[in-house]
Parts: C-alpha cells; structure tokens; sequence
C-alpha cells in the first residue's frame, strides 16, 4: 500500500463535527454597574494554573436577601458572558466553582443582577491565565485563515456544537478517542462542544445530518468512498451562509455544518493513538481536520500540525497537540471575537455565490 500524500481538507458548501469547554451557558452583555463601596466583597482565589490541572474557585459575600443570583462572567470582544451561576445563601455568602481550562489571558468578573431591593452589583474584573500544557513551537504568525474573496469563515461561539461520532471502522473506542480531540480544540477556541451520541451519517457524502447534530466526525474507509483514496482524512466546515458580528458589524461566513472523516485504510501505518515517538497518528491527523472544520487552512510552516504534508517530530516524538501557530490561528477563529448576527442586508453578500468554493482541498 502506497502512503497516501497525508490528508485531505474537506472545504466549505456541504460538510460536517466538534467542543463544552466547561463554559456554561452564554448570555448577552448586562447593563453595565459601577463598582460601588460597601459590605460586598469577592475574592477570586487562584487566577493562573496550567490547562487540566485546577479550576476556580471564587468566594465572596453580597448584601441583599438570601437566594440572590450571582454570575461569573468572561469578556469577549462583545460584551461580558455568564460562563457560571450561583446564589446566596446565609449572610449572603456564595462560592462558585469550576473548570476553565480555555488557554491564554481572559478578563472575568463577578456579576449580580438587580433584585428585589437590590441595586446590581458588579465587582472589578481580574485577569485569568490558562498556560498551556507544553511548550508550542515555530511561530505565533504560522497560521491562515480560510475566506473566500477576503471574508473569514466562523463558527459563532454564542452556539454549543452538538456533536456526534460514527465509530465505524474504528469501532467503539473511536468514541472516547474523538471526544479527547474535541476537547484541545473547545480549549484552543473557547468554543463550548456537547457530545449527543453516535450516528451512521459520514460527512463526506455530503448528506444532511440528523436533526440537532451540527458536526459529525466519522471513522470511515477508502473502500466505501473514493474521496478518502490517498488520504488520511478529510475535514471542512461544511455549508457557509453570509453573517455578522455583533462586535463589529463586520462580515463573516458562518460555519453552519463542520464535519471530518477518517480514513482507516491507513490503520497499518499511523496509530491509533495520540503520541508515538516514531511516527505520525491519527490523533495529530485529527486535530489538523478539525482545524480546517473550523476555518484553518494549510500553512507552509512544517512544524504546525496545519502544514499539510509530514511534519518533524519534538525531542520526545510525535505528539498531538497544537503547536504555536495552530494556536494563534484557532484564538482568532474562537470565542473572544464574540457571537455572530444574521446578515439582514440586501448587500453584495446576500447573493453570494457559495458553490464556486471547492468541497475539497488535497494535501
């Protein structure tokens, strides 16, 4: 068997796949509050851990009744979003916790809407840093963006990506090994991910998804479908329609159907593992596939898991996690750009022509 020429990025009109990083669900800005003296306080406790290791754990006290809502939010380029409820209780103390494992510098605060009797409340924000388990390499700039005629494809972080995973060929323990993949990618992007089962769909045959499925990632063959002849896998954000950010009015293509299939036809040469110190796997060929699910395109850099032919190997082997420029690039594709608005012009983007992208891009 000849090796294939690596993978195969499925482009944009019909595709399908995944991310809940452990925010929560996302509301719109509130009403800005000035901080204002008095018997509330708030600590933050630890604000910088590595990505896996810990989580928050935010203590304070808020005057009022007991049972008042408390929310911890983040900031986008939008607004603030509630990534975190809780309540009062006795004394108005509250404690929230959880996990945010989404890498890089975020700004969060404490928030406490009006109530009865109470004036919102809202304490000064602080600075989060979630570092990144390794060291990435190459450089931050070693990355682009897929567009078409100079408009970003995105996904809008304001929508969980219900996902679904066809095991295949792969079998069951495909389940548990893309749902590890779908995790580095919710916590390079912010992007919140919910997995909803297993389905028999394959996005590469271009047909729709069951209803309430917005990705799918599918362990498949060459012998059942000749796209995935020389490649190892094939991934794209699937159908595109014309948007905005609320942010900035500005244009976008939004990822409407993201989707990757796997090739196991190539199960003799690239394990079925995350690390390997003498060769590629399918855990590095995933991870680059749900790059391009999500607006990635190749790069020359051949160190990013991005770049579309062989890749040299770190000090300890080969390794799938993403490396500087991959990083950079799936941040400027995440959530910190804010959510997405329907384009309700009758503008030159409201006609434009999406059958002209090409479905598939070989390596």
């Amino acid at each position: 068997m000849t090796q294939p020429t690596h993978r195969k990025r499925f482009g944009s009109i019909v595709l399908v796949a995944v991310l809940a990083l452990v925010l929560t669900t996302l509301v719109g800005s509130p009403a800005e509050a000035k901080p204002r003296k008095g018997k509330d306080k708030v600590s933050y406790g630890t604000t910088s851990w590595v990505a896996g290791t810990q989580g928050y754990s935010i203590k304070g006290k808020l005057s009022g009744r007991k049972g008042r809502k408390v929310q911890l939010q983040i900031k986008w380029a939008d607004g603030w979003h509630t990534i975190d409820k809780a309540k009062t209780k006795k004394k108005g103390k509250f404690t929230i916790t959880g996990n945010l494992d989404w890498y890089g510098a975020h700004k969060v605060r404490v928030f406490a809407p009006r109530s009865k009797g109470s004036r919102a409340k809202v304490f000064k924000a602080k600075s989060f840093k979630i570092a990144v388990p390794w060291t990435p390499r190459g450089s931050k700039s070693s990355y682009l963006r897929m567009n078409y005629k100079g408009v970003n494809f995105q996904w809008d972080p304001c929508k969980t990506i219900k996902y679904r995973v066809n095991p295949g060929y792969a079998g069951e323990p495909a389940i548990a090994f893309t749902q590890q993949a779908v995790e580095l990618l919710e916590r390079a992007t912010g992007f919140r991910t919910k997995y909803v089962g297993t389905t028999t769909s394959v996005p590469i045959d271009r047909k729709p998804f069951q209803k309430g499925t917005d990705m799918v990632i599918a362990w498949s063959n060459q012998t059942d479908y000749a796209d995935l002849v020389q490649a190892v896998g094939v991934g794209g954000p699937g159908s595109l329609k014309p948007a905005r950010r609320k942010s900035n009015n500005k244009v976008v293509l939004e990822i409407k159907r993201p989707g990757v299939t796997m090739n196991m036809a190539y199960a003799g040469l690239y394990p079925f593992a995350f690390d390997d110190p003498a060769t590629e796997t399918y855990g590095l060929v995933l991870i680059h596939e749900l790059g391009h699910a999500f607006g990635l395109e190749h790069f020359a850099d051949n160190i990013q898991v991005m770049h579309p032919g062989d890749r040299p190997p770190s000090e300890t082997g080969y390794h799938a996690w993403y490396e500087a420029g991959d990083l950079a690039g799936l941040k400027a594709q995440g959530a910190q750009g804010g959510c997405l608005k329907p384009y309700r012009n009758r503008g030159r983007y409201s006609a434009i022509d999406l059958t002209n992208i090409p479905d598939f891009m070989r390596e």
